[in-house]
């Protein structure tokens, strides 16, 4: 029998329920959340960088109620908002759209790897050497008064809110599409997907540097963005455009043609 295809991520193609895989890529990404707020209002983060030898930014809990968000300050609060964002629109993802098996090894991958990334953010947020949090962020101040106060924390939350809103749009646009009778077999290219044939791969890098861009500042999302720009552009892409000329044939070249870029309008 021939192998069953399978994406860049070693996940399965194959369209089918997988309660197992489901349940534990559920589990750690909600358990991510938990994390990174832990990290920020127990001070963990800050303990380790002191006991590695560093220094930490000094947050400190605003003493009026009225500016403490689940006992952070203002720029912490961002930061695990940003965790809880991410962690919602994949949990999102894989119970209302996705229907291709989550296996427990991709499930494992996938979850751990966001973690990872979005603990390497948590951390740089606490340093004093990377973090780009405001001066105000310390004092007491509200959350828009911070965002206000730095231009590099509203140019990474622009990213992460486009990047996020587009990746999440456009699936959801793309499975209202293939779930009508009489698109089953159809490759689509509308909507969003009339930007870029990989928009929605397009959108995770927009929020994953816009996330690092708000964590740790302009070289640290740069970085990220350049790590997803190169690693989707050589393997997924590649990956997915060879399945789909296998599945769909003439629709797809057809729709290569109309959409001339594969990640992000008028940049590839």
């Amino acid at each position: 029998m021939p192998r069953e295809p399978k994406d860049w991520a070693n996940q399965s193609r194959e369209k089918k329920t997988s309660p197992l895989g489901t349940s534990i890529f559920i589990g750690l990404r909600a358990a991510d959340t938990v994390l990174q707020y832990s990290i920020l209002q127990r001070g963990w983060g800050s303990q380790l960088i002191q006991t590695l030898g560093g220094s930490a930014v000094p947050f400190a809990t605003p003493r009026d109620p009225a500016l403490a968000y689940f006992g952070l300050g203002p720029y912490p609060a961002i930061l695990s908002a940003l965790a809880l964002g991410s962690g919602t629109k994949h949990v999102a993802w894989i119970l209302g759209i996705s229907e291709q098996a989550m296996t427990p090894p991709a499930a494992l991958m996938i979850g751990t790897f966001n973690t990872v990334l979005n603990t390497l953010n948590t951390m740089f947020s606490l340093w004093t050497i990377t973090s780009a949090a405001p001066q105000m962020a310390t004092q007491s101040a509200s959350i828009k008064d911070v965002i206000l106060s730095s231009p590099t924390l509203m140019l990474g939350l622009g990213l992460y809110t486009v990047g996020i809103v587009t990746e999440f749009a456009s699936e959801v646009d793309r499975k209202n599409f293939k779930d009508k009778p009489e698109n089953k077999g159809k490759a689509y290219g509308g909507g969003l997907w009339s930007w870029a044939t990989n928009i929605n791969y397009g959108g995770y890098t927009l929020w994953r540097a816009g996330y690092a861009v708000s964590a740790a500042g302009l070289p640290w999302g740069l970085a990220t963005g350049a790590f997803f720009f190169y690693h989707f552009a050589t393997r997924a892409i590649p990956s997915l455009d060879k399945y789909c000329t296998d599945k769909y044939g003439e629709q797809w070249t057809d729709i290569k043609k109309r959409v001339p870029y594969k990640l992000l309008p008028f940049i590839y």
